[in-house]
């Protein structure tokens, strides 16, 4: 029998704080691993983004449509420090030359600030930005496909609308110039430096988010040359286009400027640019217009924009607008010339044309062309289409009812009975009256029989008028009625001449002689035909 003394003793009872000890080890372990691994994680971060390729990509993938590359040179990315980004290159995918390059970009906080700030990436500045823009003669650049539009969604009719942006954005640039290449000169044109504001920030109402730019004095009596005057200012004033030998000096000023993100087409931008005494040589504009007025002016040696012109721009519907654009063609007269207002719109995609010109014809236009010395006092319109560097001209009608103006002004004076002029003082006394001999002038009040149509020399004002209509454009050419005022001022104008050649001819032969009673010519007599003479009156009795 055994005792209870003679079995053997139980093992001693664990501790009970011995499983806590051991979880609390293994929690403590788990979290100083996982502070290990953020903390490791967060230094693998700004290492991975300053890897310069890999934060390429990123910056292209942030901007949608980017049709280039973003290569980078330098790259410091910290999670307290400054972000420090350095040349930088935006390299078109069609192997064209870069547009853009700057020397160094730094933010204003690093990575921990921008978690913070949720979505707000702070104040960039950008120093040494260069736009550097190069035309082909059509006026395709190194711009030109650099972004494409998104395709629109499904079921989507027309183009994509605006988006928001996760992130705001702001730069200061400093000094940025632009520098600009054409086949117009050998030599690049260089803008001075200018400072420029831009962000990315949402809408007003807070649907979208947009690219804004802030009003700037982009350039101050800059010095105009071919190559910016044919590939930038020909879209703001189209009388550039293809027009020789630019000189003097412009001022370009932007109001703002905004692009919504994801919607190209409703970018809007407004700005005026100043001409300060700009010459330039007549463009292909300026020489279809005058070879499309009445009359066949020479295109003149060169074209004079009005000084200190204010020309107010805006951009709308992938369209460049502008008004109060003056220049001034010379006349064969000193110091008088063919002033011209121009307005409308050019197309930034297809270059197309939609432009209106309004020409006031001075009073004292030349007399040697009968049908534009009819229209002087007048004013016309004439519409321009075509494309940048080959316009057509299209006449709206003005020049039909501004010349039926002109006949029913005519006829009016022609019906309307003649005062009598005050006769001139002369110190000579009155000279007696010589009666006309049978070749000199017609006597007071007699009328000239009708006289077949002959064959009009040449020269003649007849045979000038005929010319005129020739020359005149298809849609004003076939009009009958254009035809008939044709030959109803050319009419008139042929009888005034020959009156005057007549009284000419009669007072070199009879200087003595006293001024003869107006006539009425054969275009009068159709019009208003003459009174009936008076009877004679009974003859006296001969004296015995």
């Amino acid at each position: 029998m055994t005792r209870p003394q003679d079995q053997p003793a139980a093992a001693p009872a664990a501790p009970k704080h011995f499983l806590s000890s051991l979880a609390t080890t293994t929690l403590w372990t788990g979290l100083w691993a996982g502070l290990a691994a953020i903390l490791l994680g967060m230094g693998f971060v700004p290492w991975l983004l300053s890897d310069t390729a890999r934060l390429s990509r990123l910056i292209a993938r942030a901007v949608p449509g980017l049709q280039a590359d973003v290569a980078i040179g330098r790259a410091q990315v910290g999670w307290i420090g400054p972000i420090v980004i350095e040349d930088v290159r935006v390299v078109p995918r069609n192997g064209g030359r870069p547009p853009a390059t700057i020397k160094r970009i730094e933010g204003n906080h690093g990575l921990l600030g921008m978690l913070l700030s949720l979505g707000d990436l702070g104040r960039f500045r950008v120093e040494g930005f260069q736009a550097d823009i190069l035309f082909e003669a059509n006026r395709d650049s190194n711009l030109t496909g650099l972004f494409i539009p998104p395709p629109p969604a499904a079921g989507q009719s027309g183009p994509a609308p605006a988006r928001r942006s996760p992130v705001r954005v702001r730069f200061e640039v400093d000094g940025a110039v632009a520098r600009i290449e054409g086949p117009w000169s050998p030599d690049a044109w260089m803008s001075d430096p200018t400072d420029i504001k831009v962000a990315l920030l949402p809408s007003a109402d807070g649907n979208f988010s947009e690219w804004t730019v802030d009003g700037v004095q982009l350039l101050d009596e800059a010095k105009l040359e071919a190559n910016v005057a044919q590939g930038v200012l020909a879209y703001i004033a189209p009388v550039m286009a293809d027009a020789a030998r630019p000189s003097g000096r412009f001022s370009l000023k932007l109001d703002g400027a905004t692009f919504p993100v994801g919607a190209p087409d409703a970018a809007r931008l407004s700005g005026s640019l100043v001409m300060h005494e700009v010459n330039l040589g007549p463009g292909p504009m300026v020489k279809n217009m005058l070879d499309s007025l009445p009359g066949r002016l020479q295109p003149p040696d060169s074209v004079r924009i009005t000084d200190n012109a204010n020309v107010e721009f805006h951009l709308a519907n992938r369209r460049i607008w502008h008004k109060g654009l003056e220049f001034g063609v010379p006349l064969a007269k000193p110091a008088q010339r063919l002033d011209i207002n121009s307005s409308g719109s050019v197309g930034l995609d297809d270059k197309s044309l939609d432009l209106k010109f309004a020409l006031p014809l001075p009073a004292d236009l030349p007399t040697d062309r009968p049908l534009l010395a009819a229209l002087a006092g007048k004013s016309i319109s004439i519409g321009i289409g075509g494309v940048l560097g080959e316009p057509r001209v299209n006449f709206d009608g003005s020049i039909r009812a501004t010349a039926g103006e002109v006949a029913v002004d005519l006829l009016d004076r022609l019906r309307s009975p003649r005062q009598p002029q005050p006769p001139k003082p002369t110190p000579a006394p009155t000279p007696q009256w010589i009666p006309p001999q049978a070749n000199g002038p017609a006597a007071a009040g007699a009328t000239e029989p009708e006289a077949a149509p002959a064959t009009q020399p040449p020269g003649s004002t007849a045979e000038k008028l005929n010319q005129s209509k020739l020359k005149l454009p298809s849609e004003i050419g076939k009009d009958p009625s254009a035809a008939a005022i044709i030959d109803l001022v050319g009419g008139v104008l042929e009888e005034v001449a020959k009156r005057r050649a007549e009284r000419a001819a009669a007072a070199a032969e009879n200087p003595n002689a006293a001024p003869p009673a107006p006539r009425r010519g054969r275009l009068l007599r159709r019009i208003a035909p003459p009174p009936s003479p008076p009877a004679p009156a009974p003859a006296a009795p001969a004296t015995p």
